[in-house]
């Protein structure tokens, strides 16, 4: 899955969120489906999972693992 972040302070962003809703009224529930970022990270087993684990990380002061951007793209 995706997730895509509109601005809708531009004329653009305005125009992909009538289009995006429009679209959204489509008959057929599995085209388009809008998720927040809670429903998003909550939607998966795994999603829940790291996102648990993160939050515990938090709690108990425990750093993760740091990426370099340079192993993002290999």
């Amino acid at each position: 899955m995706t997730a895509i972040m509109i601005n809708e302070k531009t004329k653009t962003g305005k125009n992909l969120l009538v289009m995006l809703k429009a679209l959204s009224r489509i008959d057929d529930d599995n085209s388009i489906r809008f998720l927040d970022e809670t429903e998003f990270l909550l939607s998966t087993k795994a999603n829940k999972e790291a996102l648990i684990h993160g939050v515990s990380q938090v709690k108990e002061g425990k750093k993760g693992k740091t990426i370099h951007t340079t192993e993002l793209w290999k």
